[in-house]
């Protein structure tokens, strides 16, 4: 799953600006409404369910300081539901800001997560496949060779 912030809206040629320090965007990338991620899940199972793994990429001008602080302040605050059985850490790469975008924000982040609830978008997919090989829909090209048609015997068995 990735995540990013913040982002701006340009309406009427005029962009928003939101102060934006290390630790906010930090604890944006967290939030439900910054994944970016269409697995039409609700906000309560979204909080229910638990990171396996976050790498955070930190943009602008970020010193390692400000980044252990807000590392701190997350742990403290109990922000992460983490897996029992894995290591509860977060990666984070600081970079500088790249001189051909033009940001209005002093700090920007992209978090790249592994996360049990995209259990629920592998099920929309696995469901909507079961539909359309009740159909046999769309398999008339594959069926001509042998090859393919192992493949759609095996697949869901594999998921």
């Amino acid at each position: 799953m990735t995540g990013y912030t913040p982002l701006s809206s340009y309406a009427h040629g005029l962009n928003a600006t939101r102060k934006t320090t290390v630790l906010d965007v930090m604890r944006r990338l967290l939030q439900a409404k910054n994944i970016m991620v269409s697995s039409n899940i609700r906000e309560q199972e979204f909080e229910e369910s638990k990171y396996i793994s976050i790498l955070n990429v930190i943009q602008g001008n970020v010193d390692a300081f400000q980044v252990h602080k807000s590392l701190q302040r997350i742990r403290e605050k109990r922000l992460i539901n983490f897996i029992d059985w894995g290591p509860a850490n977060i990666q984070v790469v600081v970079s500088r800001k790249s001189p051909y975008v033009q940001t209005s924000h002093r700090v920007s982040g992209m978090m790249l997560a592994n996360n049990t609830c995209i259990r629920h978008l592998f099920k929309s997919c696995l469901s909507h496949y079961d539909k359309l090989m009740r159909r046999k829909a769309f398999l008339d090209q594959y069926e001509k060779y042998d090859m393919f048609r192992v493949c759609f015997i095996i697949f869901p068995y594999i998921i």
